[in-house]
């Protein structure tokens, strides 16, 4: 699913914003798949292609050369911050296993998108109806990103929707999903953890 800033700054001017206290009374299910959101996990590619869950709960990850070192950064830090304080247990590796029963979980690079779009995630290796072995992060290489991005887009890679693909639906920018809205959000949230936790 694609994170688009010129899309959000549309959606943040009208939006109807919970501050995170209020948000996070709040309970949703946004873990695919949800009542809302629900297609059957394949093999996709960035053209044709969406998130799934994550296969099990050691999430791998590796970065491509394509990215800068400051994006690599950014990503590890989003990881340590958002992720590894879950039930996943992230680990950030030199290389990157592309075929295979042990694939690399996540594989972020840099490369084109559509100008609107600040990421795109997609699983690669599809192993249930449900459950992805590899997906893939591509991030814009026009813009740079930050941690929020990095929390949004991975976000998918392990299974967590936008608002809009909740069950039931909220605004995309109703901040009981944390850094799954469409704007800059700067934390993962309580809900976004419980529904990892109760997955993996």
């Amino acid at each position: 699913m694609p994170r688009s800033y010129r899309v959000a700054a549309v959606f943040a001017a009208a939006a109807v914003m919970l501050t995170p206290t209020l948000a996070q009374a709040q309970s949703i299910d946004n873990m695919y798949p949800t009542g809302n959101y629900y297609p059957t996990c394949y093999d996709g590619s960035l053209s044709q292609g969406h998130f799934c869950q994550t296969d099990n709960a050691d999430l791998t990850v590796y970065m491509q050369g394509s990215l800068s070192s400051g994006a690599k950064s950014t990503i590890k830090s989003a990881l340590s911050s958002y992720y590894s304080p879950t039930d996943l247990a992230v680990s950030v590796k030199s290389s990157g296993v592309y075929t295979g029963s042990s694939e690399t979980d996540i594989i972020y690079q840099s490369g084109t998108l559509s100008d609107s779009y600040i990421g795109m995630t997609w699983c690669d290796d599809a192993v249930t109806s449900t459950k992805c072995d590899q997906h893939y992060i591509r991030f814009n290489k026009h813009f740079g990103i930050n941690k929020s991005d990095a929390c949004h887009e991975t976000g998918h890679a392990v299974g967590l929707t936008h608002g809009n693909n909740a069950s039931p639906r909220v605004d995309p920018n109703n901040t009981v999903v944390g850094c799954m809205t469409e704007i800059d959000t700067y934390y993962l949230g309580a809900n976004n953890r419980a529904e990892i936790n109760a997955t993996y």
